[in-house]
């Protein structure tokens, strides 16, 4: 992955989305399947993209926002059950093809759209939830929302840790959120302040009983 881009005011960012993600040709080494690939992980989390595995290695700042946000999903889904979110689920966009697999960092499941029985998704979630790491990338970023609307998902969530906020993307725009995180039409109700998704509630010092 290339290193991550800071500064986001001279950052040039795509204006249209490239006309497709679909995988490239696969090179001409040794390709794992998802499941040989599943194997090999030691139960680490990875994305598979041309047979290669790819792991997924969070830093600090990346877990805590993934853990972070996922409670706030929780407890929203407890209260409004409407669908569900899963951590870091395996998604087969190509049922025929056993040489790709995607792991969107949280997924957002409406009940319309949730199939239990499913080992790996066939579709991309509702809403899928990346959490930027050190070494991401924005073009691959940008590419990787684009495969998300290709196989259904009608949001994507780029979430930063470092500059704390929230860039929503749609298949027709892109705008950050720096303040407070919401979804009025997938997610009614659902209102989340920025610092309860970058920053662990202080730690409390209860008084000595006398």
């Amino acid at each position: 992955m290339a290193l991550a881009v800071r500064n986001y005011e001279s950052v040039e960012e795509p204006s249209v989305f490239p006309e497709s993600s679909a995988p490239l040709a696969p090179p001409e080494t040794k390709r794992l399947t998802l499941e040989q690939a599943e194997k090999l992980s030691g139960g680490q989390p990875f994305e598979l993209i041309n047979g290669r595995m790819v792991r997924k290695m969070p830093d600090n700042h990346h877990s805590d926002a993934q853990t972070l946000l996922g409670a706030e999903l929780v407890a929203y889904f407890k209260n409004n059950r409407i669908g569900i979110v899963r951590n870091e689920f395996t998604h087969r966009f190509w049922p025929n093809n056993p040489y790709e697999g995607r792991l969107p960092d949280l997924a957002i499941i409406l009940n319309e759209n949730f199939h239990v029985e499913e080992r790996y998704a066939a579709r991309a979630p509702d809403i899928a939830i990346e959490i930027i790491s050190s070494k991401d990338a924005w073009k691959m970023l940008f590419e990787k929302a684009q495969l998300y609307f290709e196989h259904g998902s009608r949001e994507v969530w780029l979430v930063d840790p470092y500059q704390k906020g929230v860039m929503i993307v749609t298949p027709t725009a892109r705008r950050w959120e720096w303040e407070e995180l919401t979804s009025p039409e997938l997610l009614p109700g659902f209102r989340v302040k920025m610092k309860e998704i970058f920053e662990w509630p202080a730690a409390q010092t209860e008084p000595q009983a006398k």
